[in-house]
């Protein structure tokens, strides 16, 4: 699974998806643990301009496996690495 933030068009692509806020897409972030996501989701969400926070804030950072999509087309998939509070 790619990190988002090593890689420039992965980063930009979840900012403008997360910027956008299409009702039409849907995010669903799994918590990662020992390499592999747990499920059920942790979030299950129209992607929106502070996920990113929120997720640092309400669920206190880690690695997230973060995958956007559009009906049946995925838009975004990789690891989100965010520093522990």
């Amino acid at each position: 699974m790619r990190d988002i933030f090593d890689d420039d068009i992965l980063s930009g692509r979840f900012f403008n998806l997360t910027d956008e806020a299409n009702p039409d897409d849907r995010c669903y972030v799994y918590r990662m643990k020992h390499g592999k996501p747990v499920r059920p989701a942790l979030v299950k969400c129209v992607p929106y301009p502070a996920l990113f926070d929120d997720l640092r804030d309400e669920h206190g950072g880690g690695d997230f496996q973060v995958m956007i999509r559009r009906g049946s087309t995925m838009l975004l998939s990789g690891l989100l690495r965010i520093a522990e509070s």
